[in-house]
C-alpha cells in the first residue's frame, strides 16, 4: 500500500511542488520505503528524496479513507449563483463536482472537489482550491480512470473527447450542447495533463471497443503537441485532433472568452 507524504519541489525541472512523495509498505514481508514520482515536467520517478529517513506520519486504514471519501461525497454540489469560469452552474452539477468547506471555520468555501474512479468505482476526490492555482487528492487519485470515465460509459455513442483537464472538459462538454442535438456528451480529462496521455490510454485500452472515434481537445502548448503525438503514435487509426478558436489555448479558455458555440462546432466537425 502507498500512501502520500507530502508534495516537495522538484530539484529537476524546478517545480515548486510537483514532487510527490510516498511511503509504501508491505504488510506481508515487513518492510516500508520511501519513492517519489515529480508531476511535472519531469514525469518520472526520483527515488527516496530523504536518503533513507523516513519520517514518521499516520497511515490511514482502508475504513479512514472511504469515510473520507463519503465525506466529500456528502458536500453540497458546487451551484453557483453565475457562469463560474464561464460554465453554468447545471453542469457542474451534472459532473457530480463538490463544494469542500474550510476546514477553519466550516463555513467558508475553500475547494471544488472533482470525483475520480476505476471501473466505475468511486476512489477519490481531486480538489482544487479557490484561491491558488493547486490540486491535492482526497482518497485514491492516482492509478485511477480518466475524469469524466464512468459518466462517458453510460452516454451512448461511438466519440469520446479528451481534454487535458477538469475545467475543460465540463466546459467541452458545456460548448458541444450549444450547438448539438444532446444535452450531455462522453467528454473525459487526462489524470495528470498531458504528460499523462501514455498511461490514460493504456489504462482503457481494453475498454475502446465501442470507440471508432477519440477526439484530442488538448492544450495549444508544446505539452499538449506532444500528448497529441503520442495518442497519434499509440492509435493512428482512432485519434483525430481539433484545434481551439483562434487566441485560445483550451476549452475552458474559449467559453470564458465567448466563443463556446465556435468551440463546441469545431469540436463535433473533428473530420473536417
Amino acid at each position: 500500500m502507498s500512501t502520500c507524504i507530502e508534495k516537495l519541489p522538484c530539484p529537476d525541472c524546478g517545480s515548486s511542488d510537483s514532487l510527490q512523495t510516498y511511503i509504501n509498505v508491505d504488510e506481508a514481508l515487513g518492510i516500508e520505503w520511501i519513492t517519489s514520482f515529480c508531476h511535472s515536467e519531469c514525469w518520472s520517478n526520483k527515488g527516496d528524496p530523504y536518503n533513507g529517513a523516513i519520517p514518521t506520519v499516520h497511515i490511514k486504514s482502508p475504513e479512514e479513507i472511504r469515510e473520507e471519501i463519503e465525506d466529500v461525497q456528502d458536500c453540497k454540489i458546487f451551484a453557483p449563483k453565475r457562469n463560474y469560469r464561464g460554465i453554468p452552474s447545471e453542469f457542474y452539477r451534472s459532473w457530480g463536482v463538490r463544494t469542500l468547506l474550510s476546514t477553519y471555520d466550516g463555513k467558508r468555501p475553500y475547494s471544488l472537489g472533482f470525483p475520480m474512479s476505476s471501473y466505475g468505482d468511486l476512489t477519490g476526490w481531486k480538489c482544487r482550491p479557490f484561491h491558488k492555482k493547486d490540486f491535492y487528492g482526497i482518497g485514491r487519485t492516482a492509478e485511477t480512470d480518466m475524469f469524466g470515465w464512468a459518466r462517458a460509459q453510460v452516454l451512448p455513442g461511438n466519440v469520446l473527447w479528451i481534454t487535458e483537464g477538469e475545467f475543460d472538459a465540463i466546459a467541452l462538454d458545456y460548448a458541444m450542447t450549444l450547438v448539438g442535438s444532446r444535452s450531455m456528451y462522453p467528454v473525459v480529462s487526462l489524470t495528470h495533463g498531458g504528460g499523462s496521455i501514455e498511461k490514460n490510454l493504456e489504462n482503457i485500452a481494453d475498454r475502446l471497443d465501442r470507440y471508432d472515434y477519440i477526439v484530442l481537445v488538448v492544450d495549444d502548448d508544446e505539452v499538449g503537441h506532444k500528448a497529441e503525438q503520442t495518442a497519434l503514435d499509440m492509435l493512428p487509426n482512432l485519434i483525430h485532433i481539433v484545434h481551439k478558436p483562434e487566441g485560445c489555448k483550451d476549452a475552458n479558455e474559449a467559453v470564458e472568452k465567448g466563443k463556446a458555440v465556435e468551440m463546441g462546432r469545431l469540436a463535433l466537425n473533428f473530420w473536417k
